[in-house]
C-alpha cells in the first residue's frame, strides 16, 4: 500500500514537471572568441526557434538591442524550381538563395526593434547582424509551405495505402 502511494506521488510529479519542458531550442546569440561584451543586451524574441516550418508567409521579427543600435536584417529566399526537393533536412546551397530584403533598422528608446517580413514559398534564410564585430550574426531558417498542396500529398498517400491493402484482404 505504501509503495503504491509513493509510486502515485512520483508519477504525479513527473507529469507536472514534464508539462513545463520546452522542445524547441531557443535562438542563442554568441560572441566571437576573446570578446568582452554583455550578450544579455542582445536577443531575438520572435521567432523563437532557429529552424521551423509554417504555412504563414508573414513574419513579425522582434528583438532586443541597446537603444539606438543599428540592426541589419537580410532575408534570402529560394523556391524549388530545380526540383531538388529542398526541405529543412536538405537545405539549398548558398548560391541557390536570392536576396529579398536588405534593410537596417534602429532599436527604439526602450531597446526593442521589430520588422514585418513577407516570406516567399519555400526556404527562407534570415540573417540578423547587430553591427558589432564581437557578436556573431544570427541565422534563422524558415520553410514556408502551401497547406493545400501538403494536405493533397497526405491524402494521396492515404489513398495509395488503402488501395494496396484491398488485394491483401481479398486473399
Amino acid at each position: 500500500m505504501f509503495k503504491r502511494i509513493i509510486a502515485s506521488i512520483l508519477l504525479g510529479l513527473m507529469l507536472m514537471i514534464g508539462t513545463n519542458i520546452s522542445y524547441a531550442a531557443p535562438i542563442t546569440i554568441t560572441a566571437k572568441q576573446n570578446a568582452t561584451i554583455d550578450l544579455s543586451k542582445y536577443e531575438i524574441l520572435t521567432p523563437e526557434k532557429p529552424l521551423y516550418s509554417t504555412e504563414n508567409k508573414n513574419l513579425q521579427l522582434n528583438g532586443k538591442a541597446p537603444s539606438g543600435s543599428e540592426v541589419k536584417i537580410e532575408v534570402f529566399g529560394t523556391t524549388d524550381l530545380t526540383k531538388r526537393n529542398f526541405n529543412l533536412t536538405k537545405l539549398p546551397s548558398e548560391k541557390d538563395y536570392i536576396q529579398v530584403i536588405n534593410e537596417v533598422i534602429t532599436s527604439g528608446n526602450m531597446g526593442f526593434f521589430q520588422k514585418q517580413i513577407e516570406l516567399v514559398m519555400g526556404i527562407n534564410k534570415i540573417i540578423i547582424d547587430f553591427g558589432l564585430e564581437d557578436v556573431n550574426p544570427v541565422e534563422i531558417i524558415i520553410y514556408v509551405y502551401d497547406k493545400t498542396v501538403a494536405q493533397g500529398a497526405i491524402n494521396n498517400t492515404r489513398a495509395v495505402r488503402i488501395s494496396n491493402l484491398i488485394p491483401l484482404l481479398a486473399k
